[in-house]
């Protein structure tokens, strides 16, 4: 999870791309992101940024199910470099389990600070 921020917020995970993430990113030509009600886990690829530079992985912090994608940085994936922690948000998950939840907010730190 090296480049993603995540903000947990009633028991849904928000994720987008950090300051350190986008400074790897060249120019994003597309976003591959998970369909709501994908079931998906930290293990395994659930998305994909597409760069000039070649492709840049996606995975969910907390195995969970899908509940919302930013359809509007699909349609305009610049937004991830004009708001990467507002509107250029990537994905929302629903944890399966709570404790994932909690070891999420004790072992986070907040970029924005």
């Amino acid at each position: 999870m090296g480049y993603e921020w995540v903000m947990v917020e009633d028991g849904i995970v928000t994720v987008g791309i950090n300051d350190d993430g986008l400074s790897e990113l060249s120019d994003v030509t597309a976003i591959n992101l998970p369909n709501v009600d994908d079931e998906v886990s930290p293990d395994e690829i659930c998305g994909e940024i597409e760069t000039d530079s070649g492709p840049m992985n996606l995975y969910s912090p907390v195995e969970g199910q899908i509940v919302e994608v930013n359809e509007a940085v699909v349609e305009d994936p610049n937004l991830i470099n004009e708001d990467n922690f507002g509107d250029g948000w990537l994905f929302r998950v629903e944890a399966k389990n709570v404790e994932d939840l909690s070891e999420l907010t004790s072992a986070s730190t907040n970029d924005r600070d």
